[in-house]
C-alpha cells in the first residue's frame, strides 16, 4: 500500500499558520481578489521562506496588471494542459472564464493552440511562451529575430520567457506538492 508523503492533515488550518506565513498568504488572497487560494500554499505554510518565494515568483513574473491581458490566462492554462497539472489548469481556467471567455472556446484552445481564436498579436505571444516552457532548448537565434520582426520589443520577449518560467515552476511546484497529497 502506498502512503502519501502529504495528507491532507499537511494542509495547515490558518489558525495555525506561522504570522510570517500567514501575511504572504493574505498578499496571494488580496492579490486574487479571493478569499480562496489553491491548496499548495497551506502545504508550504510549514515553512514561511517557501510561502515568501512563491508570492514573490507570481508577483514578479505575473504582474497585474500586465501589458499581455488575457494572453498571459491563455498562456498558462495552455502550458499547464501540456504538463497536465490539473491544479494549474483549472486555476487559469477559472480566471479566463471570469474574463469572459467560454468553456466551448477554452476546450477548442487545449485541443487545438495552433487554432487560437486570438488576435495575432496575442496569438504570437502564446505561441511563443508555449514553445519556452515546452522545448527551451529548441530555441534559436532566429525565433527572437522573428518575434521582434514582427513587433515585439526584446523587454516583451523576455516578459514571456518570464511567464513560461512562471507556469514551469507553478506546474512543477502544484504537480509535486498534489503527488504527494495523493494516496497512490
Amino acid at each position: 500500500m502506498a502512503y502519501p508523503l502529504f495528507t491532507r492533515g499537511s494542509i495547515i488550518p490558518e489558525a495555525q499558520i506561522a504570522p510570517e506565513a500567514k501575511e504572504w498568504i493574505e498578499l496571494a488572497k488580496k492579490r486574487a481578489r479571493s478569499d480562496r487560494i489553491p491548496h499548495t500554499y497551506y502545504v508550504l505554510a510549514k515553512n514561511p521562506r517557501l510561502v515568501k518565494a512563491w508570492v514573490q515568483a507570481v508577483q514578479e513574473l505575473i504582474p497585474i496588471p500586465n501589458r499581455f491581458g488575457a494572453a498571459q490566462g491563455v498562456a498558462g492554462m495552455l502550458i499547464s494542459h501540456a504538463r497536465g497539472c490539473r491544479t494549474c489548469f483549472d486555476t487559469s481556467r477559472q480566471l479566463l472564464l471570469k474574463l469572459g471567455f467560454d468553456d466551448g472556446a477554452l476546450d477548442s484552445m487545449c485541443q487545438l493552440p495552433a487554432t487560437l481564436p486570438l488576435p495575432e498579436r496575442d496569438r504570437r505571444f502564446v505561441e511563443f511562451t508555449l514553445r519556452v516552457a515546452r522545448d527551451p532548448q529548441e530555441l534559436k537565434p532566429e525565433d527572437f529575430r522573428e518575434m521582434e520582426r514582427v513587433g515585439f520589443s526584446k523587454d516583451e520577449i523576455l516578459e514571456m520567457i518570464g511567464v513560461a518560467a512562471y507556469w514551469s515552476l507553478a506546474t512543477t511546484l502544484a504537480m509535486a506538492v498534489d503527488a504527494g497529497l495523493s494516496d497512490g
